[in-house]
């Protein structure tokens, strides 16, 4: 088909949205429109087809299952390849695989991108120091959030608008040119590629009891023929009666109350929810190597630190220091930790014994236990899970799945997020480090890796193809077949299994997933080619 320039241009104007907070905030965008599961679904109304723009976008979603971002790392981006891969999908008229095959070269170019983003808002670092040191205040957010957003979103709407105008008419000719033998070896190795995704995702629950549940959902989809919805709510029940729940797993929150004595003696809950809006939606706006959520930790603070201390500009000048140094942690468990330093600045204020080392000591012993279970429950388990669910009501052309997907997200990620800011806000700093102690998230992680296995087997059934023509015909009639007669006997989907596993093995060894992905890549082609595989 041939796109117009005004598809080419609102498809680059969403690639900016999705590498903006807006509009669900940064971890909310990143996990909702940025998942090629919701842009195929949005580049697909832009180009007339959201049928085949969903069903692309779900299948290359597959591949980011185990694609997290944490400590400023992003091996692959989902957004690029999300939607690059289906905008030239529906272009050049390719089939899911293909369109998949294609889709990893965009991902790679775009982590490219996120790293020069990463190291280039370094930059900003010391003009916020400068900002603070001259009072300017108010400049901050800028500093830290739109003056980064406008250069970036000049950038990538240059870069998609580019290769969009450039390559749409090359994917054309480029899918005459490739018909044949040569489209069907891209279409064969787009169907092995979700191994790596699958792979990606065992490496961080592949462990303890859960191991044993990943086979056992293989089997149960294999044999039983039951899909992952069923899997996912099979498992679940059986998990959390396997890790075992008491009331004294619950104690830690009984336990805290609103005994903080300062409460809102200085600032208002509208304050404080202000401030953890800034947190969640700018948190990641700037970035960066040097600071990582630095900035965007100190524009949080920034709200309640302008009431507390608006008659001591002295001090207000040197907690904005504080608080903005090196951070890092999960964005929802953040919240936790700028409640916890909210209520610890106006105990100060209102005459604690509390010093500057103490929010170093407090914000340092949290950020690593918060970003340990944070990351783990949002992007390990609740987007992966969630993402299985509704790429499979995606696939059968469910144009309601990735909006299903987008809000039910949203729902708990921010549900989670705005009960954990009041927990730390009205709890202290000890009873949020008792709360962390305690068994129960070890216990929630548990039951969430169960399922998380037990939904990974069963998904190599479903989205991972390998299968052998290796055959032997005699007088017209084929006496031996490697798939049917051997693999599938032994047992079926072997194939699939053996693949998954072995790329798990290779991450586990420390493998670069680039490398990983395109040796395999290079090896569904050559042996699609040569007629092994099909």
């Amino acid at each position: 088909m041939e796109i117009t320039l005004l598809q080419i241009t609102l498809i680059s104007l969403f690639y900016i949205l999705c590498e903006t907070a807006l509009p669900f905030g940064s971890m909310g965008t990143w996990a909702t429109i940025s998942r090629p599961l919701v842009s195929g679904l949005v580049v697909g109304l832009i180009l007339g087809d959201p049928v085949k723009g969903t069903v692309v976008g779900a299948t290359i979603n597959i591949m980011f299952l185990g694609v997290i971002s944490a400590g400023g790392s992003l091996p692959s981006d989902s957004t690029a390849a999300g939607v690059l891969g289906s905008a030239f999908a529906i272009i050049g008229g390719f089939d899911v695989n293909t369109a998949m095959a294609l889709s990893v070269p965009l991902g790679m170019f775009g982590s490219i991108l996120w790293v020069l983003t990463m190291t280039g808002q370094c930059f900003f670092v010391a003009i916020y120091d400068k900002m603070i040191e001259k009072e300017k205040y108010k400049s901050l957010i800028w500093l830290n959030t739109w003056i980064p957003y406008i250069v970036k979103s000049v950038i990538r709407f240059t870069v998609c608008f580019t290769i969009l105008l450039a390559g749409s008419a090359l994917i054309e000719d480029l899918a005459n040119a490739l018909s044949g033998p040569v489209l069907d070896g891209l279409s064969i190795m787009g169907g092995m590629i979700p191994a790596v995704g699958i792979a990606m995702m065992l490496l961080s629950i592949f462990k303890g009891k859960a191991k044993w549940f990943f086979f056992l959902g293989f089997l149960a989809t294999t044999f039983l023929n039951l899909n992952t919805i069923a899997i996912a709510l099979i498992f679940a029940f059986i998990a959390i009666l396997v890790v075992g729940f008491d009331s004294s797993d619950f104690t830690p929150f009984t336990e805290i109350e609103s005994t903080n004595e300062s409460a809102y003696k200085l600032i208002s809950k509208k304050d404080l929810v202000k401030s953890w809006v800034l947190w969640q939606y700018f948190n990641e706006s700037c970035y960066n190597y040097e600071r990582m959520q630095g900035l965007g930790f100190g524009c949080a603070m920034n709200v309640v630190l302008q009431k507390i201390y608006k008659d001591d500009p002295e001090t207000l000048q040197e907690e904005l220091k504080t608080h903005s140094m090196f951070f890092n942690t999960d964005h929802d468990f953040g919240g936790l930790i700028l409640g916890v330093c909210t209520a610890m600045e106006e105990q100060k204020k209102l005459g604690a014994d509390i010093k500057r080392e103490d929010f170093v000591a407090i914000k340092s012993g949290l950020m690593g236990p918060c970003a340990g279970i944070g990351d783990t429950l949002s992007q390990v388990v609740l987007i992966p899970i969630l993402a299985i669910i509704f790429i499979n009501l995606a696939l059968q052309g469910a144009l309601w799945a990735p909006i299903a997907y987008t809000v039910l997200f949203l729902l708990i990620f921010y549900g989670v997020g705005y009960w954990m800011l009041f927990v730390g806000y009205k709890s202290g700093g000890e009873a949020v480090l008792k709360l962390m102690e305690s068994g129960i998230f070890d216990k929630v992680i548990e039951v969430a890796q169960i399922i998380g296995c037990a939904v990974s087997g069963s998904m190599i059934c479903n989205f991972v193809t390998m299968n052998f023509t290796v055959s032997i015909v005699q007088n017209e009639v084929e006496v031996f077949n490697l798939q049917t007669g051997v693999l599938d006997a032994i047992l079926p989907n072997m194939a699939p299994l053996a693949l998954t596993l072995f790329i798990f093995y290779l991450c586990k060894k420390g493998v670069k997933t680039s490398y990983i992905t395109f040796g395999l890549m290079i090896a569904g082609f050559v042996l699609g080619i040569l007629g092994i595989i099909g």
